[in-house]
């Protein structure tokens, strides 16, 4: 799966509404370590637009 994204904010705002595990990291975070991990992340991203690529696996059973 690829997902494209308009530039570096459009990547980084849903860290920032606390939703899922990661967003809820971030949203825990002071505003000087949010602004440490925003700029971080933005060293190595572009500006945009750009693409991200992912894989998800997962694996259900039942004994």
């Amino acid at each position: 799966m690829r997902v494209p994204y308009r530039d570096f904010d459009d990547w980084w705002t849903p860290y920032t509404t606390g939703v899922g595990p990661a967003g809820d990291w971030v949203a825990g975070l002071d505003p000087g370590e949010r602004e440490q991990v925003r700029a971080a992340c933005a060293a190595h991203l572009p500006d945009g637009p750009f693409e991200i690529s992912a894989t998800a696996w997962a694996v259900t059973g039942r004994a």
